[in-house]
């Protein structure tokens, strides 16, 4: 795709939303990011960014106002909205029974990526981030970071057309935290 209508794209545009539990977590919020830029949500605790986050990736409804990923209303089609979408939370949801090869073999299924494509997917996100010597070994007794690790490497086995990062350093080393900040 020609660049120019790359950068022109939408990739996210959030109008009005807000999200009330107790007290309002997100008031009104008015947001667009085009295609290819990154944007950072940065605040005090109970600001409501990672209310907003689990909105956009479809966790959380929103009490009102609307969210469009690359042009589709992921309120009326989040499904559709999904498959565009990649989140990693900032507790790393995986599971842990499973090697990291077999939890990124089990997430391409989910995606439906056939099993060859599955495989090379698999290995080269696990030679990026590291988990070579493990990729074979049960994630229960990995770190913090080697979960993150796994976790990053699933969102990202489908090839996600935008990226949901919520605190993604959270419990990592600083060669994985600059290796990370390289890739994107």
């Amino acid at each position: 795709m020609d660049l120019s209508v790359t950068a022109t794209l939408t990739a996210l545009e959030l109008k009005g939303l807000t999200k009330c539990f107790d007290r309002p977590a997100v008031d009104g919020l008015e947001l667009t990011i085009r295609a290819g830029e990154f944007y950072a949500l940065l605040g005090p605790n109970g600001a409501g960014k990672t209310t907003t986050l689990r909105i956009v990736a479809g966790l959380l409804r929103p009490d009102s106002g609307s969210v469009s990923v690359f042009g589709i209303d992921a309120l009326k089609n989040p499904i559709e909205a999904k498959r565009l979408i990649a989140w990693v939370s900032d507790e790393p949801m995986i599971y842990e029974k499973l090697t990291p090869f077999e939890y990124l073999e089990f997430v391409a299924g989910l995606w439906s990526i056939d099993a060859a494509t599955a495989e090379a997917r698999a290995r080269d996100l696990i030679e990026w981030l590291g988990l070579g010597p493990h990729a074979h070994e049960r994630c229960q007794g990995f770190s913090r970071g080697m979960r993150q690790k796994v976790a990053l490497a699933g969102a990202m086995v489908h090839e996600p057309r935008l990226l949901i990062l919520d605190e993604p350093t959270a419990g990592v080393d600083v060669e994985l935290r600059r290796g990370m900040w390289d890739f994107l």
